[in-house]
């Protein structure tokens, strides 16, 4: 009898053990992705059927094809317990965990509004899950966001927003594809007012069909870098706030578009700041567009900017990511002298 007993004391303490060091690891895993006073949050799940389901605070996902679980995570701002159901901010994270320093490091920050859900697209057909993200901005419209492992970086590779946002993933499809709604869910393509669809070649959602519907902001021109990265260790954490306006009001495109191509493009790139380039090339493109820039207008200004994104990395000696927005360019103004004067320069 004293023997079984001191065997369930082992065992007991044994379990106590076990349950003391996983939360001393999630103790230090919070520790690592948390900045201070803030709190983690459910994270609201999308599932197949259309209801979104709370499974807890973290996630652990496989975007790198390591074996590691990486982590997914919603964070806020503490606020008095009275304040908590009033409109917040929200960030979310995703965290590499690194193998040399055995610590979590942040792969992705993105902070806004409140998020609505958050889907994993996980197809045999990518190479990495792709995390789909809506949230409300707080300004009466809401953004879906798509996000990936690209090159060894989490890179956003979706980005368009409306007043109201609906989607649907189609089961079983092996190319990623989201049918997007201002109005309704979409039950198909026919209904669909935009198709995302993956593109393999840029590693970005592209869209297919576009009705030009009242109301919607327009396609997706987030173009992701090439770029990779040497080591997972060296990871850099890439903030991806809400576009805000950096030209002068009231807006003028002209000027502001020069202020883009002549100052942005260059301080930014030798910054190693292209992530948030393209954030503000977007936030401008937009807002040319509700300034009634359109047609052969808004093709011939995203032509000259990628143009320039090409010459600026040229000149530091980057041939091939140089090569990759210059094709952009010449895909968006096949006659532009500059972009080919620049593909003469490389040789093309």
């Amino acid at each position: 009898m004293k023997t079984v007993m001191n065997n369930l004391k082992v065992i007991l303490v044994l379990v106590v053990l076990v349950i003391a060091g996983k939360a001393m690891a999630q103790t230090e895993l919070v520790n690592s992705i948390l900045p201070p006073d803030h709190l983690l949050e459910n994270i609201p799940w999308l599932g197949d059927d259309g209801k979104i389901e709370s499974k807890g605070l973290f996630a652990f996902e496989d975007f790198r094809g390591l074996g590691q679980k990486d982590v997914v995570s919603i964070y806020r701002q503490s606020a008095p317990v009275s304040e908590l159901d009033k409109p917040h901010n929200q960030t979310l994270a995703i965290c590499f965990f690194d193998a040399y320093t055995q610590k979590y490091i942040k792969a992705l920050q993105d902070e806004g509004g409140p998020i609505v859900w958050v889907r994993l697209l996980n197809e045999t057909d990518l190479k990495s899950p792709i995390l789909v993200v809506l949230r409300d901005d707080l300004k009466g419209n809401q953004v879906i966001r798509g996000y990936a492992c690209v090159n060894n970086q989490i890179r956003q590779v979706l980005d368009a927003q409306s007043p109201q946002v609906f989607a649907q993933f189609i089961d079983g499809t092996v190319n990623g594809t989201i049918l997007v709604s201002a109005k309704a869910t979409p039950k198909d393509t026919n209904s669909a007012e935009h198709v995302f669809m993956w593109d393999k070649t840029k590693n970005l959602f592209a869209e297919n069909t576009y009705k030009g519907v009242a109301g919607w902001a327009g396609d997706s021109i987030l173009q992701p870098t090439p770029t990779a990265v040497p080591q997972v260790a060296k990871a850099i954490a890439v903030s991806h706030p809400l576009p805000t306006g950096w030209w002068d009001e009231p807006f003028d495109a002209n000027k502001s578009f020069a202020r883009l191509k002549t100052e942005l493009v260059p301080q930014l790139i030798q910054k190693n700041q292209i992530a948030v380039l393209g954030q503000k090339a977007n936030a401008f493109f937009k807002e040319a567009q509700k300034n009634g820039v359109k047609g052969k207008d808004f093709a011939v200004m995203r032509s000259g900017y990628y143009t320039a994104v090409a010459s600026t990395l040229l000149d530091m000696k980057r041939n091939s990511d140089a090569a990759y927005y210059l094709k952009i360019a010449l895909s968006c103004q096949s006659d532009n002298a500059d972009a080919l004067a620049l593909k003469g320069k490389l040789g093309q």
